[in-house]
């Protein structure tokens, strides 16, 4: 079982790489202003995600632990990008290995095309695996990050994101022992790409 306090240290220390880089720096390191995104894009991320099962019987606390994340995809104007992505989150609760998977499909939307600000919306699927138990369900991604461009084509930045899933069954051993299971997942995380 991990630590509380190391908990909490780990989402400090991901928060402050995240807002403390200095973008002044970073911008300077860009692109001209005459290039535009390449025709493809893709990212990979490094996060802290906290987790909860709801449901009559299950444990009320968040548990904390890593993720990590993977998008690719294309261009579907200048300011919206779309594609698929994936991730893996981990966690440790009473000695049991929790261990939570979400694919789908993704869209980030610039609304100001000359600032980093960009809105998350997505629909995949989310399962959610400890010892002989399992979950599976639709779900719904919403969230917002902010691009920092390095050389050429890279970017770095953060990305806060709230999963949502409801409405599916616990399962142990393949047989539901629980119905109108939710699984909610709060994911924030850094992370480096390609435009």
């Amino acid at each position: 079982m991990i630590p509380r306090s190391y908990r909490r240290r780990s989402i400090v220390l991901v928060v402050a790489a995240g807002t403390l880089s200095p973008p002044s720096v970073l911008s300077a390191q860009g692109r001209g202003a005459g290039q535009g995104p390449s025709q493809w894009w893709w990212s990979a991320s490094a996060a802290v995600q906290g987790s909860r099962l709801t449901c009559d019987f299950c444990d009320p606390d968040r548990d904390f632990g890593p993720s990590l994340g993977f998008g690719a995809g294309a261009y579907a104007s200048p300011r919206l990008r779309v594609g698929v992505d994936g991730s893996w989150a981990t966690s440790t609760e009473e000695g049991t290995r929790e261990s939570i998977y979400a694919a789908g499909f993704v869209a980030e939307l610039h609304p100001n095309q000359g600032s980093g600000l960009h809105l998350v919306g997505g629909l995949g699927w989310a399962g959610y695996r400890a010892g002989d138990f399992s979950y599976d369900a639709v779900r719904l991604r919403l969230g917002a990050g902010w691009d920092l461009p390095l050389a050429g084509p890279w970017v770095v930045g953060n990305r806060l994101t709230w999963d949502a899933s409801a409405f599916a069954s616990l399962h142990n051993d393949g047989a539901p022992v629980v119905r109108d299971v939710g699984l909610g997942t709060m994911t924030f995380g850094l992370y480096v790409g390609r435009r």
